[in-house]
């Protein structure tokens, strides 16, 4: 049990929190179809966010209110909040839900842009033969050791190959690796936050595609995502609506107003978050 996790205490009064829950994002199923931008289906966001719910000890102890606006977030990034896809993942944190792009959904924004072709990224083990070269003609040569243990991780690394052929490559070495890990759990008190202890080699090919993405021509939805990762890992999840309009709050705005406006604030926050990234 994480430090996090000990902060929450169950629900002690009987009802059954899923049914609770399903009923409660129902309700807001039309005021979520403000914000999907066409590209996820409301219901679709809330069956898996219940089944992810369902799944998790720790997420239904999480607010109704904080997976509203996961949700939401996930809306209008255009993610699939589920670690069966791992687009983004729902993780608890001190009894609220946070939304945390996972290095799938990364790639998925990535190639949205139209700028990159192609984008992935490995975690290379100490029995794994590993080669990379930089500078004019980048390349990386990886074959992994798939008969036996592959020992402890050596580093992680991505490559984007732009629609113009240019390729690009990022290596982060475990050192590099763990300076991330620590300074992450250093905002949760000293802690390993959910996402490191059930994912870590997942988080570690994340680091490389957000360093590799930050010199790359990519679209506002993809810099609002990092921004949106780099306070969930930092343990500042409260700060990611200054970024995104996360705020789960009923409005009786037109949906057309809701639209004409959403883009605007989209392209505003994210020259923000390239600003500090």
């Amino acid at each position: 049990m994480t430090e996090d996790q000990s902060l929450v205490k169950p629900a002690t009064n009987g009802h059954d929190p899923v049914k609770a829950l399903s009923r409660y994002l129902d309700a807001r199923t039309k005021n979520l179809a403000k914000f999907t931008a066409s590209r996820l289906k409301p219901d679709v966001l809330i069956r898996l966010a219940v089944f992810e719910f369902s799944q998790n000890e720790w997420l239904r102890r999480c607010t109704p209110e904080s997976i509203y606006g996961s949700l939401i977030l996930s809306a209008q990034l255009g993610l699939e909040p589920s670690g069966i896809k791992g687009e983004a993942y729902l993780v608890p944190f001190r009894g609220k839900c946070t939304l945390i792009p996972g290095w799938r959904g990364l790639v998925k924004l990535a190639l949205r842009s139209k700028a990159v072709k192609s984008l992935y990224s490995h975690v290379v083990y100490e029995n794994d033969e590993f080669s990379v070269w930089l500078g004019s003609d980048p390349k990386v040569e990886h074959r992994p050791n798939v008969d036996g243990q592959r020992g402890n991780i050596r580093c992680a690394y991505a490559c984007a190959i732009m629609e113009n052929g240019v390729i690009d490559v990022e290596v982060m070495t475990i050192e590099e690796l763990e300076k991330i890990r620590d300074m992450a759990a250093k905002g949760r008190g000293g802690k390993d936050g959910p996402a490191y202890q059930d994912w870590e080699d997942q988080m570690f090919r994340k680091a490389p595609i957000r360093r590799l993405c930050k010199r790359l021509p990519l679209g506002d939805d993809f810099f609002l995502a990092m921004k949106a990762d780099e306070l969930a890992e930092a343990g500042e999840p409260e700060k990611i609506s200054s970024y995104i309009d996360v705020e789960a709050v009923e409005t009786n705005a037109t949906e057309q107003a809701i639209a004409d406006n959403l883009s605007d604030r989209v392209a505003e926050k994210a020259a923000r978050a390239r600003g500090d990234s």
